[in-house]
């Protein structure tokens, strides 16, 4: 065997005292999972007249993840193939000796280590176990000097195995590695770039460079991402040098309630490339302004559109308007059609959720729409400027589906995190964008209104 060189976080995993329980947990490609290669074979000696155990997802993933790189690095004759027993269960031979093998890919599993103890466990991508076998897995741990050694990529921090790296129990009885993808000092510098330029802005960057416990599952809008999709003027100019960015229409989203939830008006405006620029919302949170019905919220809004009428010259330019509005909210149509008709409100019906979100979603991974980052927002009822992100970009990263949803057609967002600036964007992208053929041209027709 070639000499080897280890990170210096390797180092650190490859001479941790002695606990049950060494969990290396963190980036891709950060190393984690190389170091304990040269883990198993010590543990093996160690507990060579006690039964040991290899898991992982299924058994394929055992042999891609664990033996084959054990092979490339020790050779083939100390590390033999998976094997079947008579009883239906599998192992394989390493160093002489048998360990057994099983994957945890679903509840069934618990029955292949249910009334077996380990002298040593290895687990692949724990994460991905069901949490009774991880639990039926906690209690095999039963010898005086037993160990697991398991590898995982983050996960959401609610996940079980979170949970118990930082209870009391584990900080007892366990060592924890964390990784980000710098710890890996033989990656090549471009490939980290590559990365960090992919995931940059976007809850990604946190767990795939950093190795962080956020969630990523069940996100609404996942392929919305800062660095292509929230741009200040100078970079949206910056970016689109040599394209006419003239207004050609402004499609108004709007979504309205009048006790707990915000009203917001979101403008889309499609330029002569056929691409938008979402431009500065309109955004009336009752919870900071106080409870107000919608004729109350009228001048507000009357301020608004004729600041941004004068701001973009949309009367000057003979922009045209339409402004789509949650047909639920339907005294916010009626009023907005009473007061402001010239921006042709109507009631947007189409609101088969998971399709219009997959349009959205469509839209953002081609780099159709920018959202035009103010540093900040206008609070226009208490007339001040309000710092921090813009709400809709804050929903945007935030909404996540409702985990209830047994009906995977009718899904529904999660009602606890706030959506109605994204309400009103979504209703404003699928008024132009559910048209496939305007994701690369503007048509020549006018809008349907």
């Amino acid at each position: 065997m070639n000499p080897v060189a280890f990170t210096s976080k390797q180092k650190q995993m490859l001479n941790l005292p002695h606990k049950t329980w060494n969990i290396y947990t963190g980036a891709v490609r950060s190393g984690k999972s190389y170091g304990t290669m040269f883990l198993i074979p010590q543990r093996i000696g160690v507990h060579y007249k006690q039964p040991c155990l290899i898991v992982g997802k299924t058994l394929a993933t055992v042999e891609r993840n664990v033996l084959r790189p054990l092979r490339t690095i020790f050779g083939g004759y100390d590390v033999g193939d998976i094997k079947g027993r008579a009883d239906g269960g599998r192992y394989v031979v390493l160093w002489g000796k048998e360990v057994d093998c099983v994957g945890a890919n679903d509840e069934r599993a618990i029955s292949k280590i249910h009334g077996a103890e380990y002298g040593y466990v290895y687990c692949d991508e724990m994460t991905l176990y069901p949490e009774n076998f991880f639990r039926m897995l906690q209690s095999r741990l039963s010898l005086p000097d037993s160990e697991c050694d398991g590898t995982c990529n983050p996960d959401s921090p609610s996940h079980y195995l979170k949970q118990f790296l930082d209870s009391d129990a584990f900080t007892k009885n366990g060592n924890c590695i964390h990784f980000t993808i710098y710890d890996n000092e033989f990656l090549p510098k471009e490939y980290v770039e590559r990365l960090e330029d992919e995931y940059r802005g976007t809850i990604y960057f946190d767990r795939w460079i950093l190795g962080k416990w956020v969630r990523t599952e069940g996100l609404v809008f996942p392929l919305f991402r800062r660095e292509r999709n929230f741009l200040t003027l100078d970079e949206y100019a910056e970016r689109n040098r040599g394209s006419t960015r003239e207004i050609r229409y402004v499609i108004w989203g709007g979504d309205g309630a009048t006790t707990n939830d915000a009203t917001a008006i979101v403008p889309l405006a499609i330029l002569a490339d056929g691409r938008a620029a979402v431009l500065e919302s309109f955004y009336h949170d009752p919870k900071v302004n106080g409870q107000m019905s919608n004729e109350q919220l009228v001048p507000y809004i009357r301020d608004y559109l004729e600041f941004m009428n004068r701001k973009y010259r949309l009367y000057e330019m003979g922009v045209q308007h339409c402004m789509p509005i949650d047909c639920a909210a339907a005294d916010l149509v009626q009023t907005m059609r009473y007061h402001f008709p010239r921006y042709n409100p109507i009631s947007f019906t189409k609101k088969d959720i998971k399709r219009t979100t997959d349009v959205v979603n469509n839209a953002f991974s081609r780099g159709s729409i920018t959202i035009i980052n103010t540093n900040g927002w206008y609070n226009w009822v208490q007339k001040k400027e309000m710092s921090g992100i813009q709400p809709l970009v804050v929903e945007l990263e935030t909404m996540i589906w409702n985990d209830d949803n047994s009906d995977v057609v009718r899904k529904t967002y999660d009602g606890k995190i706030p959506n109605d600036a994204a309400d009103a964007f979504r209703y404003a992208v699928n008024t132009y964008y559910n048209n496939p053929l305007n994701l690369w041209e503007t048509p020549e027709c006018d809008l349907p209104y």
